[in-house]
Parts: C-alpha cells; sequence; structure tokens
C-alpha cells in the first residue's frame, strides 16, 4: 500500500497516519523539513529543487500535444522560464493551453510576460491549485522577520538576489545573516 500525505504541515500531523506494516510505504510533501520524522521514524528525507529545463518540458509534453511545442520553441522556453520551472505553473499553463487549442503558444507566454498579470493567469480559482493560494500558505507560515524579508526581497528587479544585498535590506548584521 502506498499513503501519499500532500502539504503537510508539521511531523504531529502526519505521525497518526504513518503506515507501519511491512509492504506499506507513506510518501509525505512538506514546505517544512520535517527533520524530526527522519529522527524518530527513520524517515528518509529528499529536497527537490526546480525542475530541469528538459523535465520542464517533458512536463509540458506530456500534457500538450508535442507537435504543437515543437511548432513554437521560442514560446515554449518562455513559457518554461516564466513559470520559473515550477511543475505546478506549468501544469496551469498547460491546462490553459489545452482549454485554448486555438492559441498560439507565444501568445498564452505573452499574457505570462506581464509581471503585474502573471498570478492572475496562474490562477485556478481554486486555492489548492492556484500558484497564488499556494504561495499564500507559504507566506503564511514564515516568521515575522521572513515575511518581511520576502515583502523587501519582492522590490528587488532581478532574478537573483546575492545575501549581502538581502541583509542590507533589513540591515542585518554579518552575524545575523545566512545562505541555505
Amino acid at each position: 500500500m502506498l499513503i501519499v500525505l500532500d502539504n503537510a504541515l508539521d511531523a504531529n500531523q502526519v505521525r497518526p497516519l504513518l503506515a507501519g506494516s511491512p509492504g506499506c510505504l507513506t510518501v509525505i510533501t512538506s514546505r517544512s523539513k520535517l527533520t524530526s520524522l527522519a529522527v524518530n521514524e527513520g524517515a528518509d528525507l529528499l529536497t527537490l529543487d526546480l525542475l530541469p529545463q528538459a523535465e520542464a518540458r517533458a512536463l509540458l509534453a506530456r500534457r500538450l500535444d508535442p507537435v504543437r511545442l515543437a511548432a513554437e520553441p521560442d514560446a515554449t522556453a518562455r513559457i518554461i522560464a516564466l513559470c520559473a520551472r515550477l511543475p505546478l505553473a506549468l501544469s496551469i499553463v498547460a491546462a490553459r493551453a489545452c482549454a485554448r487549442p486555438g492559441v498560439p503558444l507565444a501568445r498564452l507566454a505573452g499574457e505570462l510576460g506581464d509581471p503585474n498579470r502573471r498570478l492572475d493567469v496562474l490562477d485556478t480559482s481554486d486555492p489548492a491549485a492556484s500558484v497564488r493560494g499556494i504561495f499564500s500558505w507559504s507566506y503564511l507560515n514564515l516568521s515575522g522577520a521572513a515575511a518581511r524579508m520576502f515583502r523587501l526581497l519582492g522590490l528587488h528587479p532581478g532574478l537573483d538576489v546575492p545575501v549581502g544585498a538581502a541583509a542590507s535590506l533589513t540591515a542585518m548584521t554579518r552575524g545575523d545573516r545566512r545562505s541555505p
């Protein structure tokens, strides 16, 4: 038996649901580290990164007609970049593309290209399947200082912010800052 517990808040939420019999496996996804499950239950922890470019394209190809993707390689690459290689964002764009088969992928990429509308474009009206909703869950679990840092980082015009520059936004001292 396979039990999948998605978007767990903390270890206490999932502990009563862990499979304890031979032949059973529990897979848990969470924004939290859940280190105590590794310590107390012997869980294996796996941290996932963004999808590699090829896997992001493969995700789109599984959901869209590969001929359609091949016909617009620049638009496909732009969609992948604008979705930041996030599986949920790519899945939403793929669903929108399937629902509008006559709309060129370049137009969908153009809709995503407006940074003031991007979250609207990635909205499904279901908080559990919308980028804005998922981000809000993560944001609500941040400490006050981390939430402030997140808001300040949103002011930076680039994609990457060096740790020192991020720390200077909040007047952190060298001892206060740390990188992942």
